[in-house]
């Protein structure tokens, strides 16, 4: 798993870790501006719908799976480039648990202002994944 981090990137490393602790609040990991450029269908605006949409994601496979390709640190942007694996045990995208496995190419870019995520950018192979659980 390569990780490139550019000078000034160990504070974005930082702010990342802050971001995924959700014992602090909100105002502490996200800025009051915070956007979510690529939102999920029915996805709720804001930090929280982050956080709805993992709570989703999870429910629907149980199992997921995080293998990291290559990261890239900058002052001001983490992204990440993965594979990303589970088994469908849950309700997803309104159809019933197969108990089908996917694995798909998913990249994050996340923006980083002040110490806190201010922006979010996503992509996930979803008919891949549709695909992969005989959905289509």
């Amino acid at each position: 798993m390569p990780t490139e981090i550019a000078e000034g990137g160990q504070a974005t490393i930082d702010a990342m870790q802050r971001m995924r602790d959700a014992s602090l609040p909100e105002e502490e990991r996200f800025t009051s501006d915070f956007t979510d450029h690529d939102p999920a269908a029915g996805q709720p605006v804001g930090p929280t719908g982050m956080a709805w949409f993992w709570e989703q994601f999870g429910k629907a496979f149980t199992d997921l799976d995080r293998e990291i390709i290559e990261t890239i640190v900058t002052p001001t942007k983490f992204i990440t480039i993965m594979n990303l694996s589970g088994t469908h045990t849950g309700e997803f995208l309104g159809h019933a648990p197969t108990g089908k496995r996917f694995t798909v190419r998913n990249v994050q870019v996340v923006g980083f202002r002040d110490g806190k995520m201010s922006d979010r950018w996503g992509s996930t192979d979803e008919l891949g994944i549709l695909s992969q659980l005989g959905l289509l």
